[in-house]
């Protein structure tokens, strides 16, 4: 069963924009389904990377930027390999994700990174609670569903109550202050 397309919901700048300045072989993608074939997370997407593709000639930016696809891309690059017209599936799911960054689209997958991120900075390594209660406040419904799992680590001496903090965390603030500016300039 397909899926209807109204007009308002077309963007043809996001095409133009995305033909511009991500991969201009867009357009000759030919719908042969190597890439969603080949992709080892596509079951768990809600648009294959071969719909992906067609809706960036569509224009449909929305559909694309609220999606789980280009979160859960592996970026193992098996569809760029594999596609006969040589587009750069994965460089145009990067792209996209950093896209939806700069637009303010939040989804867990940035939640998670941005919680992972401040706890590394804050103590130099993981502190997994910390990690698992920043990223899922947003979401209570996930807080109480992974609760019964933290207990399961605690227990078993995986899953410590206080960090375990570096004596000088100033390096590894460096490091991510270089990669995020690095980032950026991308």
């Amino acid at each position: 069963m397909g899926i209807i397309i109204k007009e308002e919901s077309r963007n043809k700048d996001f095409t133009s924009e995305v033909l511009n300045s991500i991969d201009s072989k867009i357009l000759t993608c030919m719908q042969c389904g190597n890439c969603a074939g080949s992709c080892p997370t596509s079951s768990s997407m809600d648009y294959t990377p071969r719909q992906i593709i067609r809706m960036i000639q569509l224009g449909l930016k929305q559909e694309i930027l609220s999606s789980n696809t280009i979160w859960l891309c592996a970026s193992c690059y098996s569809c760029t390999v594999r596609c006969p017209r040589d587009i750069k599936i994965t460089e145009v799911m990067n792209a996209l994700r950093r896209l939806a960054i700069s637009e303010g689209v939040e989804n867990y997958s940035v939640t998670f990174d941005k919680a992972f991120i401040e706890v590394l900075k804050k103590y130099g390594r993981m502190f997994e609670l910390q990690v698992g209660l920043k990223s899922n406040l947003s979401n209570p419904k996930r807080l109480i569903q992974q609760t019964p799992f933290a207990i399961t680590l605690f227990k078993k001496g995986k899953l410590s109550l206080s960090p375990n903090k570096m004596e000088d965390v100033s390096e590894v603030k460096t490091i991510i202050e270089k990669l995020e500016i690095a980032k950026i300039k991308k």
